[in-house]
């Protein structure tokens, strides 16, 4: 069999070619005609219903961990990132939000099982097969009417090893890159993590490594441990340095006595530590005592103060704010700082639940209530925070049947099963949160009144990160929370950084650290040309509103041109490595080095 060849922009051995010229033989195999349309296997709704319930904590993961890079990196690409489950099957997608043609031909949409044996050579299901990150480009699919697509896909397993799904980004204008290739395994890496830390009984995660400056590399061994220092989980790192370290281990026979006594890096014999509790610590002083010291900025302390208080009357908060505001980081402290801070804080994302599945989610459901129901039934989120918060996030977006129910759980205090006739009661604190004009959606008629009364006991609203006072404070911080080595950032840059609106609140300014410090690596200051492209445009769009924009061209062309000489003695004068590095032509980067003096 003859598998085409194909312009990547990289260099393929014939090693890596393996997998692509088995994934062409069993595509063949499965009867597939490359000048054909393949079948499509669709599921209907309510199987599509069963398997988001079914994955819920995979999809909610690669929101939280996966989209916000995939944002700052890809969101210019018009290009998608799609979730699919172990089977194939498409779950998600997020990015462009709408298919041109093309894509829309080729049916890459939730619900569309894209095996190689329906669909032949593709990323999804060869990755899948493979189990391994892989790039299909162009002409390398088998069947021809995907050829004008780039595909990257890797497989995601669980903490167990189990195959659990996979992660693709898929471009119709971009070629894919060994870049894609490593953004890919970097959020899939993300999402492994982040189900390593939700194990149940996970009390510790500890980040190890051989040297200092990997432990916040994303390369690092993580281990994940219970209360008493039993090893749950490890991740492939951890397991390479820890050697024969098995599930059920003490941690102190691999990392010595002092492996929990402190979050700040430790050193036992060859590997440097860092341990980080993964449950809100038991608070031993007295409320009063530490209410006003968590917050600099005086808006948000005196948001702090007024839901302090509330809380403790079991008043229920409505919290509002743009989104990225950090409303969830908020609660976590609000239930940390409480009297409920021994018991459990159950979050619903309310935008996040198909309306099909909002109410079993909420209120739990019998055995047999439904078709795909689990056979001992489910007991709810609700009932799940007896004893503690129930944090109903994006409140607005809740389907008003859900509201009228919601109300009498909070007027009554008690829950009813779906397809149940029995009542549960429940002792629950409210904290609701919303980035919409609520008032407005009762007037509009798309929200309950009563619900809305019921639920704004005290309402506090968060500011947004271009409101906040202690902006700089918090851009150091998080450099400092992701930087790789000892680094800077670069005047000019931090002002930039100080002038910009924010759209995205302290989300877009975290998604953006994460970003520019892996793109910096080891440099020693971090600059201008380590942004994102689209934030680049952006900041270079909305800084420094104050000023002529003749002034801020100026500044923004300094800060280019600092970056140029600074890459071009990096690379010892190399002029293609330097025009690789820095993203723009040879013949426009000569251009400029001769206008500078270097050429």
């Amino acid at each position: 069999m003859s598998v085409p060849k194909w312009n990547t922009g990289m260099t393929i051995t014939p090693h890596s070619q393996a997998w692509l010229t088995d994934s062409w033989s069993r595509s063949q195999g499965a009867g597939l005609q490359q000048t054909s349309s393949p079948d499509e296997l669709r599921l209907d709704r309510d199987a599509l219903a069963v398997k988001h319930f079914q994955h819920k904590q995979l999809i909610e993961l690669v929101k939280q961990h996966a989209l916000p890079l995939f944002n700052q990196l890809m969101a210019h690409s018009k290009s998608r990132l799609i979730l699919s489950d172990s089977e194939g099957y498409v779950l998600c997608h997020w990015g462009v939000s709408q298919y041109s043609d093309k894509l829309a031909n080729v049916a890459l949409d939730i619900g569309v099982n894209w095996q190689e044996q329906h669909k032949g050579t593709n990323a999804i299901g060869t990755a899948l097969l493979a189990k391994q990150a892989v790039s299909v480009i162009g002409d390398q699919h088998f069947i021809r009417q995907h050829r004008f697509m780039s595909c990257t896909a890797s497989p995601i397993f669980s903490p167990q090893g189990e195959l659990i799904g996979a992660i693709d980004i898929t471009s119709e204008q971009q070629r894919h890159t060994q870049q894609t290739l490593l953004l890919i395994s970097s959020l899939v890496q993300q999402v492994e993590t982040a189900l390593l830390c939700h194990l149940p009984g996970s009390h510790y995660r500890i980040d190890l490594a051989e040297q200092p400056s990997l432990i916040t590399s994303g390369w690092q061994g993580i281990v994940v441990a219970n209360a008493d220092g039993k090893i749950l989980g490890c991740n492939p790192m951890a397991k390479t340095l820890l050697h024969d370290a098995k599930v059920g281990d003490d941690l102190h026979q691999y990392l010595g006595e002092k492996w929990n006594r402190s979050e700040h890096l430790l050193q036992h014999q060859r590997f440097h530590l860092k341990t980080q509790s993964l449950v809100p610590e038991r608070r031993t002083q007295v409320v009063s005592q530490q209410i006003g010291v968590r917050f600099r900025d005086p808006i948000l302390e005196r948001a702090w103060q007024q839901a302090n208080k509330v809380v403790r009357r079991c008043i229920p908060l409505l919290i509002c704010g743009e989104t990225g505001v950090g409303k969830e980081q908020f609660v976590k402290k609000l239930h940390a700082q409480s009297g409920r801070s021994q018991g459990p804080l159950v979050a619903v994302n309310c935008a996040a639940l198909p309306a099909e599945l909002v109410e079993s989610e909420l209120f739990g459901y019998q055995a047999g209530a439904f078709t795909g129901a689990h056979r001992n039934g489910y007991e709810g989120k609700i009932r799940q925070a007896d004893g503690g918060f129930l944090f109903l996030d994006e409140i607005g977006e809740m389907p008003m049947a859900t509201q009228s129910r919601l109300l009498r759980v909070l007027q009554e205090r008690e829950v009813v099963p779906v397809g149940s006739n029995r009542s549960y009661k429940v002792d629950i604190q409210v904290v609701a949160a919303t980035h919409a004009n609520l008032q407005a959606l009762v007037k509009a008629g798309e929200f309950r009144e009563d619900l809305y009364y019921r639920l704004n006991g005290l309402q506090v609203m968060l500011p947004a990160l271009r409101q906040r006072a202690d902006r700089e404070r918090i851009i150091h911080k998080l450099h400092r929370r992701y930087r790789t080595a000892p680094q800077t950032i670069c005047p000019q840059l931090l002002r930039c950084l100080l002038d910009y609106a924010w759209p995205g609140n302290l989300r877009e300014l975290d998604n953006l650290m994460q970003v520019a410090c892996l793109m910096a690596e080891d440099e020693v200051q971090l600059q201008w040309q380590h942004l994102p492209d689209a934030l680049q445009t952006q900041l270079g769009e909305q800084v420094q509103p104050e000023v002529s924009a003749t002034t801020a061209e100026g500044e923004l062309s300094l800060m280019i041109n600092a970056n140029i000489v600074a890459t071009f003695h990096r690379f010892d004068g190399n002029v293609s490595r330097c025009a690789k590095y820095l993203g723009m032509s040879r013949n426009t980067l000569y251009r400029k080095l001769k206008a500078l003096g270097l050429k």
